[in-house]
């Protein structure tokens, strides 16, 4: 298959999470101005697309995902001006810049549901999900995905408005013609301030199928998560199709959807040429975790189950579709703690495992501090934490039957808010992310973990990812890189995750041991042309192949016969 070259065909993405970027004003919130700060240091990283969580105004009761002005900054990150300075900066230094679009829902401090909370009669009313109760109960049992009922009610009367996630986040509705314009009109905006293009938050949830009455609830709260109503519901493919051809179609960008697409046969429609979307970002290949209790204890058996999900999807994606691929973002806990064994998180490990993601088919995205190997930060009281999420899951977990002990234990391995704290720049004052208190938690591992210190060490993982960056970006390997097919191989060796690259008689091999034991591969053909090796030297002795632990080597051959096991 011919696939037309897009520039983001060669993007090395950066997800940056405002608030814990950097601080230029010493209020304790990361900030624009600190953004433009440090693209210097994602230019000498190697990285030409960042992605930035949501900065428009908000009251962040979710972080910024509860949008109550789509026109203008959030004071807290600055100015429009700070934006446009932003934008011009990144062009100057050749990085593109990627908004965080946030249109399944706004805030209810927006002022189209302040105006329809006024007036159930007005036109702002329609803009929003809003059902009559059933008697004095909610129009059905729908949980939202925050948990507890997807309906709040309105004061004063006996109606309720639909809320998917927090009761601050009302769904908008996607059946209103009008409501659709003024959501174009918003993307338009931004396209025209020079943004790049966007990754659509929970784009998959636009289209809702009401049921009128309670279905079977799933558990003990009465409630429901149904996700056939309200995730790729039937008929979501006019909405998106209208977004694509009336915004999207009209200039070149990329655009990056979070959802899942589980019929396979549908991908070209999603985000294949002429899709609704560029590439999708899909959690497929984050379901699990070394930290479930069934994987404690059994690395091997955990590898073998997460790259069967992995390279289930990604061997249906060539030749047809770009995945967006990532190990870490903003709604995950860190990946060492996430992938690897306590005990067992050093260079070697991550390096290891984030080889095996760098060189898949698709666009990689690095989020902020993953190039330094920033962990997880257990916290001793859930007071500690901010996120309203993660507080509704502690007393979920309590409601369960849980101690507080133990909820606080699995809240500390599984928030999302891990990955939330502020990033270490330096060994300096609150890691040289602020002079003053930071909003959250600065990891204690700073004076020791962070981008200063690893800068000035060359065998530090962030000149490791600039390695990866590099050989990623090679001319020569430009067609290997971007329409190789992934093909996985050594799918019976535990422990090892092992693909090849494949274009036009050439191939680019991969081969990681992600477990803290030496592992002998049957190899028959020699490794000559070593591209990048995480550490140590390749041991080959006649046909078997010595991979030592946490060790990833990636070498180029010729030939498309079958790696030879």
């Amino acid at each position: 298959m011919s696939v037309e070259r897009k520039w983001w065909h060669q993007a090395i993405g950066y997800q940056i999470y405002p608030k814990s970027f950097q601080d230029t004003n010493d209020d304790g919130v990361g900030d624009i101005p600190g953004i433009t700060q440090h693209l210097v240091d994602l230019v000498d990283l190697g990285v030409n697309v960042i992605w930035i969580s949501p900065v428009n105004t908000s009251p962040m009761l979710d972080n910024g995902y509860d949008i109550a002005d789509y026109y203008q900054i959030d004071p807290a990150f600055g100015t429009n001006k700070d934006f446009a300075m932003l934008i011009q900066v990144a062009k100057e230094k050749n990085i593109k810049v990627l908004m965080d679009l946030v249109i399944n829902h706004t805030s209810t401090e927006h002022e189209w549901f302040k105006k329809a909370m006024a007036d159930l009669e007005s036109e702002y009313a329609d803009y929003f999900v809003i059902k009559e109760g059933i008697g004095n109960n909610p129009p059905n049992n729908w949980r939202s995905i925050f948990g507890g009922s997807a309906w709040e009610k309105i004061a004063g009367t006996n109606k309720y408005y639909l809320h998917l996630f927090t009761v601050g986040q009302p769904d908008l509705n996607w059946e209103n013609p009008q409501l659709r314009r003024k959501l174009y009109e918003i993307i338009d905006y931004w396209l025209n301030q020079g943004v790049a293009g966007f990754r659509i938050d929970a784009i998959a949830h636009i289209k809702k199928i009401y049921s009128e009455n309670n279905l079977p609830a799933d558990g003990p709260d009465g409630l429901v998560t149904t996700w056939e109503h309200y995730r790729n519901a039937t008929g979501i493919g006019d909405f998106l199709a209208e977004m694509r051809d009336t915004v999207f179609a009209k200039q070149d960008i990329l655009t990056i959807a979070e959802m899942d697409v589980p019929n396979s046969d549908n991908w070209e429609e999603y985000f294949g040429e002429g899709g609704y979307f560029s590439s999708i970002f899909d959690f497929y290949h984050t379901a699990y975790s070394i930290q479930d209790v069934k994987y404690r204890n059994n690395a091997k058996e955990f590898v073998n189950l997460l790259k069967k999900q992995l390279f289930k999807k990604q061997t249906l994606a060539n030749d047809r579709v770009f995945f967006t691929n990532f190990l870490e973002n903003h709604d995950l806990p860190r990946m060492p703690d996430r992938l690897i064994p306590k005990a067992e998180i050093n260079f070697n490990s991550i390096s290891a495992w984030n080889m095996s993601y760098f060189f898949l088919r698709g666009i990689p995205v690095i989020y902020q501090g993953q190039e330094i190997g920033m962990q997880d930060y257990p916290k001793e009281s859930i007071a500690d934490y901010v996120d309203l999420a993660t507080h509704n899951s502690y007393h979920d977990y309590l409601l369960s039957g849980m101690t507080p002990e133990q909820a606080l234990a699995q809240i500390n391995r599984e928030s999302r808010e891990n990955s939330r704290t502020p990033m270490q720049w330096s060994n300096c004052k609150n890691a040289g992310f602020s002079e003053t208190k930071p909003w959250f938690a600065v990891n204690s591992n700073y004076s020791q973990l962070n981008y200063e210190a690893q800068k000035r060490t060359p065998t530090s993982l962030l000149n490791f990812f600039k390695k990866m960056i590099a050989v990623r970006k090679q001319v020569d390997l430009q067609e290997l890189m971007i329409c190789g097919r992934s093909i996985p191989v050594l799918q019976d060796i535990s422990g090892v995750i092992a693909y090849y690259r494949e274009k036009n008689g050439e191939r680019l091999v991969l081969i990681s041991n992600v477990t803290n034991e030496s592992i002998a591969l049957p190899l028959q053909k020699e490794i000559q042309n070593i591209l990048l090796i995480n550490y140590g030297e390749v041991i080959k002795d006649g046909e078997v192949l010595e991979l030592q632990p946490y060790q990833s080597i990636l070498y180029k051959e010729q030939g498309t016969e079958s790696l030879e096991i």
